[in-house]
């Protein structure tokens, strides 16, 4: 429960509800959202990828094999994974997630809302609403942005103690390593909202302490990050995952939460609708931050959270206006700018300020309205007062039930799961085709997803990382530097030559061609005599290399055994001059201190006899995560118990 001073002038007027009926209409709002998802069966749908065992990220440890948006948060879900599955722990964080960030709305603006402005059930209710069931949420949810989801359940509860980072550190930390468990989608988010929150606070010298509070738990994906970016993971810039705004209705319906970059999965009320909303959602929204600064000033966490809500706005428009969108790329083109290039989602900002202050805004409308007509002032109210609600409900419910199909539950083909068998018996390096990072899978309706093969199989898997913005050239978004010689090789076999002598090269010694749509490009697999077909059915095609030396290849072309207990450390008994068939990168090291070569084709070379390698970038980076923490728990063990203080504004002081 929030503990809230008595003092406070923004304390929440009394209802007659029970408290808990927020959590209730909340999760009732989520299993409608997940509707048909809630069926057995995997989720996907862009980057929704949903296999029956979801793995814990190689993110986790500073490996690739691409630059992971997933870090730390997907390594909760792969532990509950492993104990109910994939699907059932995704469709539960969704629907809890939806629930929260409802109930948080709800909450948000009753604290936010000054003293003497009723905003009752109805206006709790567009709120929560607007927030956790709107445009921006259904499009996160059907594009499967789970990091942002995490943030629409995490950011309202936290927003009022990031806006007064300085009163409590204990309570900013806590409430900093929540975002910071999104990852960079989350991180980037909750470390925007205090530092604009600082700058419109008083004393700056008071800030180095808060801003410390906020960065160090961000230290949980900054590093992880930081190491894949120095061992060459590549980052496309900002230009293509700019903020959509097509035509005059789409600039004002951004302030209702669309602008997705793929205008296809923009999911809620589009067009004169979603343009008419977002004009009602944005001079609301000005009228109830013009009484909150008129009433409790900029200083107050309320002010803050209005300075912050602009910023969010601003930030989410900088990859779509001329001119400052050159400027957003450069920026994003930047190692330190990564986390900022997809510039949509900072509408998360606005939102959640928006959304609360567009009912604080009804409310003083209304409150003028009656005041020049007295004598219906009962009925001017109620009818300003519904407003929010409708408008919310009518850029949201059109996406309600499955997020437009994309939540509609899919069967993996058993074929798939007859080649994850038969590599699991025998295991070595996988080639997925079709090379694509995104292929239209038939089996899900058709729909774009984020190539499933890699996850399904487990194991050491090159697929495609190129999200095809650029022709022409290397694009590949990851670490592993054998995509890039696999690239070479599909251009080849595309033009119906054989590959099987330059893949047993390279180390691989299986090729998956899933029987999808630009499957045909690689008729060349069954004329190759170089490999052997071991599985062919409707779904799928499993080749195996027949020139295959084994995954440790010794000078001499003798195989050796190699051993992965967990992804940072490696056993083999292949002599000096050995290649392993893994993904090299800078930080591996064979016994104590002997550094690990990388081959021309992204390999590990091995320059000692045998032994044991490991990645000394990942005990770094979790000793880092242990440390972090620790000193989340001694935050929370400091506060005696006062939850609340993580979530409610303390008094300001002086």
């Amino acid at each position: 429960m929030s503990v809230l001073p008595t003092s406070n002038p923004t304390a929440p007027a009394r209802s007659r509800l029970p408290g808990w009926w927020p959590w209730a209409l909340g999760v009732m709002l989520g299993l409608v959202v997940v509707g048909p998802g809630l069926s057995g069966g995997s989720l996907l749908s862009l980057d929704l990828l949903v296999t029956p065992d979801i793995p814990v990220p190689n993110g986790v440890y500073g490996l690739g094999p691409a630059l992971s948006q997933r870090v730390p948060l997907f390594a909760i879900l792969g532990v509950g994974s492993a104990a109910v599955g994939g699907p059932v722990i995704t469709k539960v964080f969704l629907v809890v997630c939806l629930a929260t960030g409802f109930a948080g709305a709800a909450r948000l603006v009753r604290v936010m809302a000054p003293a003497g402005t009723e905003v009752g059930a109805l206006g709790q209710v567009a709120a929560g609403v607007l927030w956790a069931v709107g445009p921006y949420a259904l499009t996160r949810v059907g594009v499967g942005h789970i990091n942002l989801v995490w943030v629409v359940a995490v950011l309202p509860w936290v927003l009022p103690r990031l806006c007064r980072p300085a009163d409590h550190l204990p309570s900013t930390y806590l409430a900093a390593l929540a975002m910071a468990i999104g990852g960079p989608g989350g991180g980037t988010l909750g470390v925007t909202a205090a530092a604009v929150a600082l700058l419109v606070q008083p004393a700056p010298r008071r800030h180095l302490r808060p801003a410390a509070a906020v960065l160090i738990p961000q230290l949980v994906w900054v590093l992880p990050t930081a190491v894949l970016l120095w061992a060459g993971a590549g980052v496309t810039g900002a230009m293509g995952f700019s903020t959509r705004a097509d035509g005059v209705a789409g600039w004002p319906a951004l302030l209702a939460g669309n602008g997705f970059w793929r205008q296809d999965h923009q999911v809620g009320a589009t067009g004169f609708v979603g343009a008419v909303a977002g004009l009602i959602i944005g001079l609301l929204a000005l009228a109830g931050g013009i009484r909150i600064v008129r009433t409790l000033g900029w200083r107050s966490w309320q002010g803050a959270a209005t300075a912050v809500g602009v910023t969010g706005l601003v930030l989410a428009l900088a990859s779509a206006l001329p001119l400052v969108r050159d400027g957003y790329e450069v920026l994003t083109d930047l190692p330190i700018g990564a986390p900022l290039r997809e510039s949509q989602r900072f509408t998360a900002l606005w939102l959640v300020w928006a959304a609360p202050s567009a009912v604080i805004g009804a409310v003083s409308v209304g409150r003028w309205l009656t005041d020049r007509a007295p004598a219906r002032a009962r009925l001017v109210r109620a009818a300003v007062a519904a407003v929010p609600l409708a408008v919310a409900l009518a850029v949201s419910v059109p996406g309600w039930w499955g997020v437009d199909g994309r939540l509609e539950p899919v069967e993996y083909p058993a074929g798939w799961a007859a080649v994850r068998e038969t590599i699991a018996d025998r295991p070595g390096t996988v080639v997925a085709l079709p090379w694509l990072e995104y292929p239209q899978l038939s089996f899900a309706d058709g729909r774009q997803a984020f190539n499933p093969m890699p996850d399904f199989l487990g194991g050491d898997v090159i697929s495609s990382y190129d999200p095809l913005f650029e022709a022409g050239g290397d694009h590949q978004e990851q670490v592993d530097r054998r995509s890039v010689e696999v690239d070479r090789l599909v251009a080849e076999l595309e033009a119906g030559q054989a590959v099987s002598r330059q893949l047993a090269d390279l180390g691989v010694r299986w090729v998956v061609l899933a029987r999808e749509r630009g499957a045909e490009d690689y008729a060349a697999l069954a004329a190759d005599p170089g490999l052997d077909p071991v599985l062919t059915v409707p779904d799928v095609e499993l080749y195996e290399v027949r020139d295959w030396s084994g995954r440790a290849t010794g000078p001499d072309g003798t195989a050796h055994d190699v051993s992965r207990p967990i992804p940072p450390l490696i056993r083999t008994d292949a002599p000096d001059g050995s290649v392993l068939s893994v993904a090299g990168a800078p930080g591996w090291v064979q016994g104590w201190a002997r550094p690990v070569a990388v081959t021309g084709d992204g390999r590990l070379r091995l320059e000692g006899t045998g032994g044991t390698l490991w990645f000394w970038p990942a005990i770094v980076i979790l000793v880092t995560d242990l440390a972090v923490a620790g000193l989340g728990i001694r935050c929370l063990a400091s506060r005696r118990g006062r939850f609340g203080r993580i979530l409610a504004p303390v008094r300001p002081r002086g």
